[in-house]
């Protein structure tokens, strides 16, 4: 391997997470969950809800301190460099926060400044029209209903355009109109190199993720391609979440109860 290779092959790892457990006292909401993410990748978090998803994400992001372990992306540290690493991740929750006194379009505004973004108007206003919010956009998001705010939140994360891109049961909010212009975005974002993570528990098939990581209970409980997950549990035909979820549940006892 070339030298030229090697740094390819580093720049390419985006995403490192290391033993990351979460505990609110002597609960863990998350148990040493370990995984990595290359660029351009498109990888699904699946689990029941109270799986950890939410609280994985938060701590990729920064939001979240996690007790144990830790989150390298690009070989910084979260817990060491939180605002560094706020140029290269944006998460977007299921209730995503904004300023009572900006408008929509001022949203914008403020995290194309903040973020040194040029000529970032005209891309603005393509993304307000695809998730049907241009006629909106001098209004308050509180005055907007949930799947309004959360699609200006993935304009204003669309605009920015992260090297890791975290979303947060994207599809609860969602109309099916603005979930298919959704998965379009993904692709062609993923096709330039973005990573995305998302999770959900009713993720449908035309995602086509690379990458599917199971959780239960704080824990990784299974992980791989589509087509490894089905060998793996010997599941014939299209590759359902309930029947995944169940598949690693039912082995992750049966290891259990070997031990």
């Amino acid at each position: 391997m070339t030298a030229d290779s090697k740094s390819k092959e580093k720049v390419a790892q985006l995403l490192d997470v290391n033993e990351v457990s979460y505990r609110y006292g002597s609960l863990f909401a998350l148990n040493k969950v370990s995984f990595e993410a290359d660029a351009g990748e498109l990888i699904a978090l699946v689990g029941r809800n109270g799986a950890g998803k939410s609280t994985l994400l938060r701590c990729i992001a920064g939001w979240t301190r996690a007790t144990d372990g830790d989150v390298m992306i690009i070989g910084t540290s979260v817990k060491k460099d939180e605002r560094s690493i706020r140029e290269h991740v944006i998460l977007v929750p299921d209730t995503p926060p904004f300023y009572d006194e900006l408008t929509a379009w001022e949203h914008l505004q403020f995290c194309a400044q903040a973020n040194l973004l040029a000529n970032w108007e005209e891309e603005a206003e393509q993304l307000l029209d695809t998730y049907g919010l241009l006629s909106n956009r001098n209004a308050f998001p509180f005055t907007f209903s949930r799947g309004m705010r959360y699609k200006l939140a993935l304009c204003i994360a669309l605009l920015i355009e992260p090297d890791i891109l975290l979303l947060d049961e994207p599809l609860g909010p969602l109309d099916p109109v603005s979930a298919d212009d959704l998965w379009r975005e993904i692709n062609s974002h993923r096709n330039d190199g973005m990573t995305i993570i998302l999770s959900s528990h009713q993720l449908p098939y035309e995602a086509h993720p690379d990458r599917y990581i199971i959780m239960e209970q704080g824990e990784v409980i299974a992980q791989g391609t589509p087509d490894g997950l089905r060998k793996t549990f010997k599941i014939e035909g299209a590759l359902s979440m309930d029947a995944m979820l169940r598949s690693a549940i039912m082995a992750q006892k049966a290891a259990r109860h070997d031990k």
